[in-house]
Order: structure tokens, then sequence, then C-alpha cells
């Protein structure tokens, strides 16, 4: 079964920390390696990027490319730790500009991170060039939700976050993907970038304004599960999270929600219990036998998976045939099911909208078939990049996902972007710390408004 990428099982390793005990023998974090073996991994990476890769230069030309390489080189003139080694080559996230190509810890660095290793004990978002404190894990409980961070160890959260970002994988131009993993994985990529904080300086704002300094001892991965399963049992991972595919009927019967949180059947299957075919057909038989006028289609934090359930799903949305990618193996002209769903449907995206959930909300897009409300979609509409090869560095061991297949999505040319929605949602701090669901309050507006959207 073809599937774009390992990006998903990547985030699931970020959020999960394996046993104390299964951390691989003899890593030492602090181990020091010479500059002249990390320009050999250095050159090794670029090597394979170069010969693996079907598109390493289509949003950064061959010359800038090299040029930023030989800058990258020039800056190893010491030895360097794993993280620090991995803060630098990461910057070519940016310029690769394909979030299914991605520099990792090694296995060892990433097992020790996720049951040793001191971590900033808070979850976070980043608002309006701000960030915010979402959650509180750490053992300091005067430190509130809703606090803005000014600095962390003496560095502007703005210069903090450039430097983030600077490292973050990405569709071509886009930029909500990139926040989007920042605002759900902060720590882990606080980690990358800066190393471990025993001890954390922070200058915070409250909500009236008086700012204010606090010490804050970093961290291990169980800790911080401990201090959000005691303060926010009600938002802790998985909670209340009982099917990875569900159908809500609202507004007395005349509008359903479909909320689908992957396209990747094995996570469907072992995480929630689900297959996603058989979920699928269950479902839309359902709205055969009650029908609704509307549909939500609820994509946000979808990370892709599988091309086969994106196109079964697709089958019973489109009314008429439709192509899903343009040339390959993967290419389908998909046909309409004899049970398609033929109401108004509206689909709501946002950052986390990534890899074939693009393809099939632009698959959708290209058929004029739906309404997108939210914030432009993680995953390139145009073309992207997939099914990556596991490379790993033979110094450092660091694991680097490359690409190997470029996917066209669309006969458009190619601007980077990816679906930018009809009705656009800005979220608010407030909204945000009240669970408040603008997005989907401003779909049912556009349900009960009397302009009927086609």
């Amino acid at each position: 079964m073809k599937r774009l990428s390992a990006v998903c099982i990547f985030f699931v390793i970020l959020c999960f920390a394996r046993p104390v005990g299964a951390q691989e023998a003899g890593y030492d974090p602090n181990r020091l390696f010479p500059a002249d073996t990390l320009k050999a991994d250095l050159h090794f990476l670029q090597r394979k990027l170069e010969h693996i890769h079907p598109v390493l230069y289509r949003y950064t030309t061959r010359q800038v490319f090299n040029t930023f390489l030989d800058s990258i080189s020039g800056a190893i003139v010491r030895p360097m730790r794993e993280q620090e080694f991995l803060s630098l080559v990461s910057l070519l996230n940016a310029k690769v500009c394909d979030g299914h190509t991605m520099m990792l810890p090694s296995e060892g660095a990433m097992e020790y991170n996720n049951t040793q290793a001191l971590l900033l004990p808070f979850s976070v978002c980043f608002l309006n060039e701000k960030l915010y404190i979402t959650e509180n894990c750490s053992a300091d409980s005067s430190i509130q939700a809703g606090n803005e961070v000014l600095r962390i160890n003496g560095l502007e959260t703005q210069a903090v976050m450039k430097q983030l970002l600077q490292r973050q994988i990405r569709d071509g131009h886009n930029q909500t993907y990139p926040l989007w993993i920042l605002n759900h994985y902060f720590p882990s990529y606080y980690l990358f970038a800066f190393g471990e904080s025993a001890l954390l300086d922070l200058e915070l704002k409250n909500s009236r304004g008086e700012t204010f300094r606090r010490q804050v001892a970093g961290l291990r991965k169980d800790s911080i599960r401990q201090y959000r399963r005691a303060r926010y049992q009600s938002t802790a991972p998985n909670a209340g999270m009982q099917h990875g595919i569900t159908l809500e009927t609202i507004t007395e019967g005349k509008t359903a929600v479909l909320t689908i949180k992957s396209f990747d059947s094995s996570l469907i299957r072992d995480q929630y219990g689900q297959d996603f075919n058989r979920t699928i057909d269950s479902i839309f038989n359902e709205l055969q036998a009650h029908p609704v006028k509307e549909l939500l289609l609820d994509l946000r934090d979808n990370q892709g998976g599988d091309f086969e359930t994106g196109r079964y799903l697709l089958s019973y949305l489109l009314t008429r045939p439709t192509r899903y990618l343009i040339g390959g193996a993967e290419a389908k002209l998909i046909k309409p099911h004899t049970k398609r769903f033929t109401g108004s449907l509206y689909v709501l995206i946002n950052g986390g909208s990534f890899s074939n959930t693009a393809i099939v909300s632009a698959s959708l897009a290209q058929a004029k078939r739906a309404l997108f409300i939210g914030e432009e979609s993680g995953g390139n509409q145009y073309m992207i990049c997939g099914n990556p090869t596991l490379i790993t560095l033979p110094h450092t061991r660091l694991q680097t996902y490359i690409s190997t297949t470029n996917f066209r999505i669309s006969t458009a040319p190619n601007e980077g972007r990816g679906i930018i929605p009809d009705e656009p949602v800005v979220i608010s701090l407030q909204e945000l710390m009240t669970g408040r669901d603008i997005t989907r309050e401003k779909a049912l507006q556009l349900i009960a408004t009397p302009k009927i959207h086609q």
C-alpha cells in the first residue's frame, strides 16, 4: 500500500516516551564529534540529497543551495555535540521546502530525549507574533495558562521563533505547517535547536499587562505528562478521542459533521480500532438512510496517510469523475460511488492538513465541490513529494528522511502554497483558551445564511 510519508510516525514518537529501560545503551548526549567527522557527515548528506530527491532545486536553485551548504560547512570550526550539529543541518529544511524530507536526531538521541532529556514543561501557541502558554506542566503552579512568554533564557520570543521556523519543514512557501508543528511540539523542537533545559529563566506577562520573571526546572516527558494529567485531564493527549473517524448529526438532523483524523489506515486501525473503508461505507450508508442537506468534513490536524483511503473517501464526495494526481502509478480517475453525498459540502482545514489531506482537499477544490473554511492547508495543492527513504549519517547517526517521488496534483503553475480557504478564520487567544471552535461556528453561520455556497 502506497503512502506519502513517515511524518505521522515521527510525531507519534515525539508524543510518547518509551520506558527508561528501553534507552539505547551507552548513548552520551555530551559526546563531541570532531569537526572533520561532522563535515564528512554533511558531505554524505549532500550526496544523498542530490542522488535521491527528485526535485531538490524546485524552490532553491542549485547555486544558492550549494552556497548555503558551503556556509554550513564553514560554520563547523570546532567539535560539536549531536544536538548542535542537528541544529545546524536542519537549516536545510527551509531550503529543500519539502515537508516529507527532514533531518532528525539519531535513534539513541530520540530515545534519550523521550526518557531522560529535560524539556521546557509548557504547551505553547504562537498567535499574532506572540507566544502564549496554553498548559503549565511545570512544578511552579503560579504560572497561568494565557501568560505571554517574552523571553526564554534571555532571548526574545521573536528571536526564538525565528530560529525554530528557520529549521522547520514545510511544503514550498507555506508558513502554516511550520507554525502548526511548533504549536503542537514546541518543547521537542526547542530541544533540537537549543539543547536541554535544566533550568529555564523566563520573562512573562500576565493578563493585566504585568511582567514578571520565573526560574523553572526543565522536566522529563514522563513528569510533564503527570502534571498534564493532574491539571488538564480533559485536554491530555487522546482524551475523549475514542474514534479516528466520527459522524455527528446536528441542527435537528439537517447537517452532519464527518471528522477524519488520519488517512493512515494502519493508524486508524491500531489506535482507534476502526477499519477505514468499512467505517466510511457505514457512514455513507447512514447518510443515505437519513439524508442531510449539508456535510461538514473536518480535516483539521489530519497529517495524511494512504493514497487509497483518500481516493475511497473522494468516491463518496465527488459528483462527477475526477482525476486524482496527474501521471504516475498513483494517478487514478475517481468515479463517484452510487451512494455518494450530493448535498452542500464544507471542508474545515488548517496548517495541520498535510500530505494526502492536501491532495484530497485539492481534488475537491479542482472539482469545485466544496467550500473551504479555516486557514491555509499545510500541504501543497499543486505538487508534493513523498515515499521517503530513511538515510542514517555514518558518524553522528542522524536520521534523514529523503523523498523519492514527485507527485503532481494540479496542472496549474506551482505557487508553493496550500489550499487557501474561501472563508479564512483567525483564532484569538481567548477562543483558544476557552476551547471555542470558531471555525466550526463559521461553517454553521454560512449554512444558516440565505446565500448557499455551491
